[in-house]
């Protein structure tokens, strides 16, 4: 099926279906300043959903043209990411929710598509039963269903309407990984498991501090990958190899003597692969330039002009890697139209084309003399913010960068080059000025740092006012929300990955809360307080004791894990990221595949040794050579404001030492517990280790933990007592709440077992007669039709008579109370066939075109299936 069809069959579908078509619009949004392209199918719909325009229907659906660019380096090594794509949405604003959404998916899927039910797999958020519930009810066998928690199937960002989601996954056998569902539960990175489909059920409003309300209008949005599925369909190993890109990959090979090869995907052959990866970037750039330009982009050196002109360089850097003697992208643009539905005219994109090929042949040689100028003899590594600052002021490539460097045997500090990448991204951040950046304009007056951070020795302190501010202006006094700069605090500022101290300052009785304390530039830390307050007087500091107790746990917390990762699983982890606050930690780092159980269980182990040791904590000043030289970690912020001639380590006795600006416990043994409560993937390659400490709150978790392991163990229990009423099942908690759950759960699996054993027994112990069946002819049909069959076999024996008699519809129900109704057909449509039952029997259910599935209210459907059934179809 060629990807113009699929298209079409999903809007023609959802047509159906009583949703308007929405067309694709412009990639550059209209009227937000929020987004440097459109991202996603929902982005252009945001005023319908937020009711600051009406919508043409309640019911909408598109094809939408998106850009995202985060994940650059990327494009072309993996079989999936993009940087222009298709976004194909069905949304519901206030109409259907989650029984239509899933009906639909489940009909568009199997009915449309004709993909096979048994490859299809699920997740969904583990308190959302009702979602699962609507699965199983389409036919989906349960142990296809794989819950997820709040990081993996509830859709939130900040305040606002938010709820989970469910997504669809597609297994392409185990040609693509020899492991199986495992990849799925543990959300490893794989090729054989393709999520094809998320639809989000807008179910709550968040205030961004963990409280929900439910909404009065509850919202569907959804976004299918249009790329993938169309690799599905086409049976291709890649996105690459589907007809959207290889007539571009096609073209490419006119001007190169190297050649494209979509079996080097099985095979494997290191040169091949880095061959084909170069004709990827390429394909997949010029898609996202020619579309950009045509939407009005132009390359620049800011904001999405900035994108425009680093995809063409790269673009044609990559051409040099292939071999190719002269500028041929420009002449990509009409191959590049040809597999896209949208109208423009070419021959402006050509043009902008060829200047900024004109353009990078000039860089080129002017960034070989800059390199040159800055290369000395015998170096060894090249600084790293030099070489971004090449890449960032003049053009010139990172990769070119390297390879001359490499002619040289000289390498590039990639760390000091992400460093400052990932500086100067902070710096461009959004278009608009923050409350916070206001404040901080409006300090522009302080040219130096006037204050001093007391918080390490003191939790209480006796200040001065030096400045005090609105968010526009400097003033004298104010009631309500203000910003101020004492001469010396013992307020922490949000750095470092710690969260802000909190607590309150006393001037002449009145009390100003602490909302939020972060730096200017300078390092000066300003607080966000609310109160009555006047500058140039005294004022005493009080930092809430309590949640400054729970922030040094957790970031001494993240110093030991930290060791015990690299203990586990190698020195070459980094760290990538942490945030703690009072509560708990997050800690990012990078690694091929989630740790394994055990591994989690070993560091978590180690970590809690750290705590028994009671190493004390010591506070080291030296320089940045003395810090390398006695194996302290360098990766933390702190080092962009510390001074090289003295910069601050702190160290655990002999377990750790990194330079960190942050405040911990003075003794390892006032952490008192540690717990890894979920190890998720934050992003290709980039893993999330997510813990808590303190004996209450590590306490106060495991008895969560119980209390729902119990519940779900009780509930088994009982379904296995309806199949079997002398089922028992005992089990012996001990005092240990780690080793509960450990019996808990291996409880489960024995009970589920039980459960399946059971239930094949009481099928085998049913015996049905497949010969001498007797059949019904209806208007030149041969139909077979039973009742009163046992609930546990009605499935296996459509399936069977199916199978062993191919011009027979089947229709089956199943004994009373709530009889279950299978309609099973080589010849028509099951599925359609079942739908005019479940209208007429008050039921519902549902399935593909050989086999439908669901409940109605009475089994005897003789009457109708003679008189009133519609057979044409």
């Amino acid at each position: 099926m060629n990807s113009k069809l699929i298209r079409e069959k999903w809007l023609k579908f959802f047509e159906t279906k009583q949703h308007f078509i929405v067309p694709s619009k412009s990639l550059i949004p209209q009227n937000d300043p929020s987004l440097l392209w459109i991202n996603s199918g929902v982005a252009t719909l945001k005023d319908y959903f937020s009711g600051k325009k009406v919508p043409p229907a309640r019911r909408l659906t598109n094809s939408q043209k998106v850009i995202r660019t985060n994940d650059i380096e990327n494009v072309g090594v993996t079989a999936r990411h993009h940087t222009f794509f298709e976004m194909l949405g069905n949304f519901s604003i206030g109409d259907y929710f989650k029984k239509e959404a899933i009906e639909f998916a489940t009909e568009f899927l199997l009915d449309v598509l004709k993909l096979e039910k048994d490859k299809l797999y699920f997740t969904y958020y583990k308190e959302d039963l009702e979602t699962k519930n609507y699965w199983i009810k389409h036919g989906f066998d349960e142990s296809h269903m794989i819950p997820g928690d709040k990081y993996t199937n509830f859709w939130e960002v900040g305040s606002g309407p938010c709820g989970p989601n469910t997504e669809i996954f597609y297994d392409r056998g185990p040609k693509y990984d020899k492991r199986g569902i495992e990849l799925l539960k543990n959300d490893i990175e794989n090729d054989r498991y393709i999520e094809i489909w998320n639809i989000v059920f807008s179910t709550f409003n968040s205030d961004g501090e963990g409280n929900y309300t439910e909404l009065k209008q509850k919202n569907i949005d959804t976004g299918a990958g249009f790329e993938r599925i169309v690799s599905i369909l086409q049976d291709a190993p890649t996105n690459f190899d589907t007809d959207l890109f290889l007539p571009i990959i096609n073209q490419i090979e006119k001007y190169t003597k190297y050649r494209y090869q979509t079996e080097n995907y099985f095979i494997k052959d290191k040169e091949q692969t880095q061959i084909n990866t170069n004709f990827k970037i390429i394909a997949d750039h010029m898609r996202t330039v020619v579309n950009a330009v045509a939407d009005g982009a132009r390359p620049s050196n800011v904001g999405r002009g900035y994108i425009i002109r680093r995809l063409i360089r790269r673009s044609l850097y990559v051409c040099m890697l292939l071999d190719i003697k002269e500028p041929i992208l420009h002449k990509l643009v009409e191959i590049v139209k040809e597999t896209l539905p949208y109208e423009y005219e070419t021959d402006e994109i050509v043009n902008v084309i060829i200047d900024e090929e004109e353009a990078f042949s000039k860089t080129v040689e002017n960034g070989r003399q800059l390199l040159n100028e800055h290369i000395k003899d015998g170096q060894e590594v090249f600084d790293g913010r030099l070489a971004f600052k090449l890449f960032e002021t003049y053009g010139f490539p990172i990769e070119l960068t390297a390879e001359i460097l490499a002619q040289k045997n000289i390498k590039i500090d990639y760390q000091a080059y992400t460093e400052a990448k990932e500086k100067h991204a902070q710096a461009s951040k959004g278009n608009k000025i923050s409350g916070m950046d206001k404040v901080i304009n409006s300090l522009a007056i302080i040219k130096q740092k006037v204050d001093q951070f007391v918080g390490y020795e003191y939790l209480t302190y006796r200040s001065k006012i030096l400045y005090l501010l609105d968010t526009e202006n400097e003033i004298n006094s104010n009631k309500g929300i203000s910003y101020l700069i004492l001469d010396k605090t013992p307020f922490y500022a949000t750095s470092g990955g710690q969260k802000h101290d909190r607590g309150y300052i006393l001037q002449n009785d009145q009390k100003l809360i602490i909302l939020d304390v972060f730096k200017d530039k300078f390092g000066n830390h300003i607080h966000k307080v609310e109160g009555i307050v006047i500058k140039d007087q005294e004022v005493e500091c009080f930092v809430d004791p309590k949640i400054r107790l729970g922030l040094e746990r957790n970031h001494s917390g993240t110093h030991l894990l930290f060791c015990a990762l690299r203990k586990v699983l190698g020195n070459q982890i980094k760290q990538l990221g942490s945030d703690n606050n009072e509560e708990r930690l997050t800690f990012d780092f990078p690694a091929d595949s989630r740790p394994t159980d055990a591994q989690i269980k070993e560091i978590e182990q180690l970590v809690r040794k750290y705590i028994t040791l009671d190493a004390y904590r010591h506070y080291l000043i030296m320089t940045t050579d003395e810090a390398k030289k006695m194996g302290a970690i360098m990766t933390l912020e702190e080092a962009e404001y510390m001074d090289p001639k003295a910069v601050r380590i702190v160290k655990f006795d002999d377990i750790t030492s990194d330079l960190c600006g942050g405040t911990h416990l003075s003794h390892t043994a006032k952490l008192e517990n540690f717990k890894i409560t979920n190890v998720e993937k934050k992003a290709a390659g980039i893993f999330r280790i997510r813990a808590i400490s303190s004996k209450e709150l590590v306490d106060q978790y495991l008895d969560e933990e119980i209390d729902k392991l119990l519940i779900e163990v009780e509930k088994l229990i009982l379904r296995n007592q309806k199949i079997n009423p002398e089922y028992n099942f005992e089990y012996l908690l001990p005092e240990d709440k780690e080793m509960s759950i450990e019996i808990l759960k291996s409880s489960l699996e024995l009970i589920r077992k039980d459960f399946i054993k059971f239930t094949k027994e009481k099928e085998s112990s049913f015996e049905f007669n497949y010969q001498n069946i007797e059949f019904l002819d209806i208007k030149d049909h041969k139909v077979y039709y039973k009742n009163d069959l046992p609930k546990e076999n009605i499935k296996t024996i459509a399936s069977t008579l199916r199978e062993k008699y191919p011009n027979v519809i089947i229709i089956l129900t199943s004994t009373n109370p709530n009889p279950m109704l299978v309609v099973a057909s080589k010849n028509l449509n099951s599925n359609l066939i079942a739908q005019q039952i479940y209208h007429k029997f008050n039921g519902k259910g549902g399935g593909n075109a050989i086999l439908s599935m669901g409940k109605i209210e009475q089994n005897n459907i003789f009457d109708f299936i003679i008189n009133e059934l519609k057979w044409e179809n």
